[in-house]
């Protein structure tokens, strides 16, 4: 059996850093985690065991982490703590609170989520209509939003196509020629709801199903500004991704249930190969391999290489019990993130 793991699979720049900084100042001592540090369980375990305490008040998240006890608001820790934001980054009035509480403040958000923060901030002070790309209620979303909080979110193209219908108003030939300025005919001719629309989007979504929320507003507004603001380690695991799927008749992806962007990777495979979405090897059942000779492994951003390694180890055992052969086993030979 060939097993080969996908370009770019795993931990994202974002995500070691903020695991890196959870664990820094868990070694000087205990400290709060406002919201999951990165959606990856055993990531999630190895910090609370460090030390973490988690606080979630996010909804979305809250009803994805029943295994683990938790505070549910910000109120319910001690002035003058140490607390984590979270990488996905936390809404401006999270931030805050925070300060008001004198919290020692240990921001772990990536730097692509801050410059979403900046870009939808823009948009929203230059009077446009900001559109984020996203999942509803996901925190990285709810921080986007609370820099544009007039900002709409929709998740594809068919909940865009539904926003800022047009009016049913038209005029005759004649009514046009009666108009003395081409701006006069233009407005008549051209009449959107709005004058303009921004779009920005999660940092984890993918270039299409922006593509498709841009088009189907574009008729929406005299103009439409799109930022291009997916990380880059999307830019590489997305494809590595759908590229390896396009080849192999079994692909497993692995990421947490919580993990959007793993989601997004199982659903662009699953487009071209039989895909099985698991969060652990325990998960991994033995009928998904009879009489397959290549599998092929992905992986979230916030997947560790553990996660991986162990996935590699049980084909590997399989393939070696069952098919009475040694695997080949190929990894990329660079990961960009």
């Amino acid at each position: 059996m060939k097993i080969e793991v996908a370009r770019a699979a795993g931990f994202c720049f974002g995500v070691k850093r903020s695991v890196k900084l959870a664990h820094e100042t868990l070694d000087k001592g205990p400290a709060y985690l406002y919201g999951m540090p990165v959606h990856n369980q055993r990531v999630v375990q190895a910090v609370i065991e460090h030390g973490g305490k988690l606080v979630e008040d996010n909804p979305y998240a809250a009803s994805k982490i029943s295994r683990f006890d938790h505070l549910n608001s910000m109120d319910e820790i001690p002035e003058k703590s140490t607390v984590l934001m979270r990488a996905h980054g936390v809404t401006v009035q999270a931030m805050e609170k925070a300060k008001a509480k004198n919290l020692n403040i240990v921001d772990t958000t990536c730097p692509f989520v801050t410059m979403v923060h900046k870009t939808a901030k823009i948009l929203f002070d230059e009077k446009y209509q900001v559109i984020i790309v996203g999942e509803h209620g996901h925190p990285e979303v709810e921080g986007i939003k609370s820099y544009a909080p007039t900002a709409v979110v929709v998740e594809n193209a068919q909940e865009a196509s539904k926003l800022f219908p047009r009016k049913n108003q038209y005029f005759s030939n004649d009514e046009i020629m009666k108009e003395k300025s081409d701006e006069a005919i233009v407005e008549k001719l051209h009449y959107p709801v709005l004058t303009k629309i921004g779009i920005v989007s999660q940092t984890t979504q993918s270039n299409d199903n922006v593509q498709a929320v841009a088009m189907a507003v574009m008729g929406k507004a005299r103009e439409v500004r799109i930022y291009n603001t997916i990380c880059n380690a999307m830019h590489e695991m997305q494809p590595g991704a759908v590229g390896l799927a396009m080849r192999v008749p079994v692909m497993i992806v692995i990421g947490g249930r919580n993990s959007g962007n793993t989601k997004r990777q199982a659903e662009l495979c699953e487009q071209y190969t039989k895909t099985y979405w698991i969060e652990s090897v325990e998960e991994l059942k033995s009928e998904w391999f009879t009489d397959i000779q290549h599998v092929g492994i992905g992986a979230g951003a916030s997947t560790p290489d553990e996660d991986i390694d162990e996935v590699i180890e049980w084909l590997r055992k399989y393939d070696h019990d069952v098919n009475h052969a040694k695997s080949e086993i190929i990894k990329p030979a660079y990961v960009v993130h």
